[in-house]
């Protein structure tokens, strides 16, 4: 309890809670089944809390993506970038919000690069490149 209590009065520590990967994938789950209710409110307080948590950023430009919000999700998808150029995960993202927005001649560039690598994102590159 004494940790909650300790981020409550520090929020910028949130990025150093064990339990973010799953506080964000459970965000994700609810946005990829639908609950984009949820996930907005779920992804909406982590950045209240803590406005620069880059996994936060990103599952909003997620719920963005999923509701057809492509600027939006381009505009937070490129914030991420700025702070860390080789963020895997925002340029597989970038590519699909670009793909998605109707810009493949702009999304392939940037998905053919992250498809080298390895990871969830390199998978998700690589198939929105080939389809499978």
């Amino acid at each position: 309890m004494s940790d909650l209590k300790d981020l409550a009065k520090n929020p910028s520590k949130l990025s150093d809670l064990p339990e973010l990967p799953k506080i964000v994938e459970i965000g994700l789950f609810g946005a990829h089944t639908g609950q984009m209710s949820g996930a907005f409110n779920l992804f909406q307080g982590l950045l209240q809390a803590s406005p620069d948590l880059i996994p936060a950023k990103l599952g909003m430009a997620f719920v963005d993506l999923v509701t057809n919000q492509f600027d939006r999700a381009e505009t937070a998808i490129r914030e991420v970038l700025s702070v860390k150029p080789d963020h895997a995960e925002a340029m597989a993202l970038l590519g699909l919000d670009l793909a998605l927005s109707g810009r493949q001649d702009e999304a392939e560039p940037i998905l053919v690069e992250v498809s080298k690598g390895d990871g969830a994102a390199a998978e998700l590159a690589r198939f929105l490149l080939t389809g499978q």
